[in-house]
């Protein structure tokens, strides 16, 4: 199993006026000597293209930086613009604008290749001025301590490259784990942060698990889970809901009025039509997936479980929910495929194994194996067997879902209706996998 990299990030607080004003000038005098070494770069790109690592370095700084033993150089422009750059923040920005020249050299070749996206597709432009950040070497460029609540960065500051002090606050979730990266000096335009690059060998997954944790991601509810194990029997259940509801609500609700607003007269919505508010409902469930996502992966080790299971519900598009009304809109918006991403991300560093499973009839089929399902039609939340039992919707799908899930880590992808085994030439029905097919398969085993 590969090694995986996971990064802290650390807020630093520039407090006064000199902190804030040296870490500006860094990060721009940083990005000015990338746009500038990208000129370089694609001016030799022939002889620099072939190029990879150290000697890259080694040929680019034969060209702009002179030394004792080189003292002409082509470029004389570098030495008097960036006197007394720093030298490891200067070989930083010399792989930082090969990477990028390297970038659309790539693309511009598979352009000219015709891989494009359709016919009459704009050759790929080369972009000088770009939002790139700087990588910190330890030592040379950023002085951290172990609890990550102080750090030393070389910044400049007043026309020279002095050492300051700044204090950072943040929780350190892979710090030690591993092997450290250099720290990255990170600006959204109000705040600064450093991110702490990790490289770590995750435990080893367990081959057959016997105990999984079920997510069944809804509209209504976030996620219902269910941790149930190989015999078929539920050891806990519960359900996580999205604690910025309302927030969205307020949001879409914005939006629609502005929308009907707009639209009042015939005509069509501007392009970048509320932008802010989309751009604000977009990091609200990137925040959301984010929490849920470590609270299901936490809740997977308090009950012992050795997988996560969920729907695989990839490229699948909703029936329900007229056109503008707050259905289809919340089917818009909903971030299934960014919860299931979440959560894989974050099973793999604890050593959980994950699967996605097929989805049909997880919903429309009763646990305990009595056939379909009717939903109620005034509280979709509720469904009822055919016994007669009424029960919870999501709950039902969620048992179902950690069967298909055990018998999957089994290696069988589909059980028979029949239990013996079948010749070939027959065609044998076949009965979709519910909790109840692992209660059949634990009596046939005892």
């Amino acid at each position: 199993m590969g090694s995986i990299t996971r990064s802290d990030r650390l807020r630093i607080h520039a407090d006064s006026p000199a902190q804030r004003e040296a870490l500006s000038e860094t990060l721009r005098l940083y990005r000015r000597l990338v746009r500038d070494l990208m000129t370089v770069a694609f001016t030799h790109w022939p002889a620099i293209g072939p190029l990879e690592g150290n000697a890259v370095v080694s040929v680019m700084e034969g060209l702009v930086h002179p030394t004792a033993k080189r003292p002409d150089v082509r470029y004389r422009y570098f030495q008097n613009r960036y006197y007394k750059f720093p030298s490891y923040l200067r070989r930083v920005a010399i792989m930082d604008a090969v990477g990028q020249v390297r970038s659309f050299m790539t693309r511009h070749s598979d352009w000219l290749d015709g891989k494009r996206r359709h016919a009459n597709a704009r050759p790929p432009r080369l972009t000088a001025s770009t939002k790139t950040f700087p990588s910190l070497y330890g030592g040379q460029c950023i002085k951290l301590n172990k609890e990550g609540t102080q750090a030393f960065i070389k910044v400049r500051y007043r026309n020279d490259w002095v050492w300051m002090g700044f204090r950072l606050s943040g929780t350190l979730r892979y710090r030690g784990r591993g092997t450290s990266q250099s720290p990255m000096l990170t600006s959204n335009g109000k705040r600064w942060g450093l991110s702490l690059p990790e490289q770590f060998t995750p435990v080893k997954p367990v081959r057959a698990p016997k105990r999984v944790l079920a997510v069944d991601v809804g509209i209504n509810t976030a996620a219902t889970w269910a941790v149930v194990d190989d015999q078929g029997t539920v050891h806990a259940r519960g359900f996580l809901r999205r604690p910025d509801k309302d927030r969205e609500h307020r949001l879409m609700q914005r939006i629609r009025k502005a929308a009907r607003r707009q639209t009042r007269h015939g005509t069509r919505l501007p392009p970048g039509f509320c932008a802010r508010d989309h751009l604000r409902l977009k990091h609200l469930a990137d925040n959301a997936a984010h929490q849920i996502s470590r609270q299901l992966v936490d809740l997977a080790r308090a009950h012992d479980c050795q997988a996560v299971v969920a729907e695989n519900l990839k490229g699948w598009r909703p029936k329900a929910g007229g056109k503008r009304t707050s259905m289809k809109a919340r089917f818009h918006r909903w971030f299934h495929r960014m919860l299931v991403d979440r959560v894989q991300s974050k099973a793999r560093e604890v050593g959980l194994r994950t699967a996605l499973i097929h989805a049909r009839g997880t919903s429309s089929q009763a646990f305990d194996g009595s056939g379909a399902v009717k939903r109620d039609a005034r509280n979709h939340g509720l469904c009822t067997f055919a016994s007669g039992k009424r029960y919870h919707a999501d709950l039902n799908a969620a048992y179902n879902i950690a069967a298909r899930g055990v018998v999957y880590f089994q290696g069988g992808r589909r059980e028979s209706a029949a239990c013996a085994p079948q010749p070939k030439s027959e065609r044998t029905p076949r009965s979709p996998v519910t909790l109840s097919s692992l209660w059949s398969k634990a009596t046939l085993a005892a």
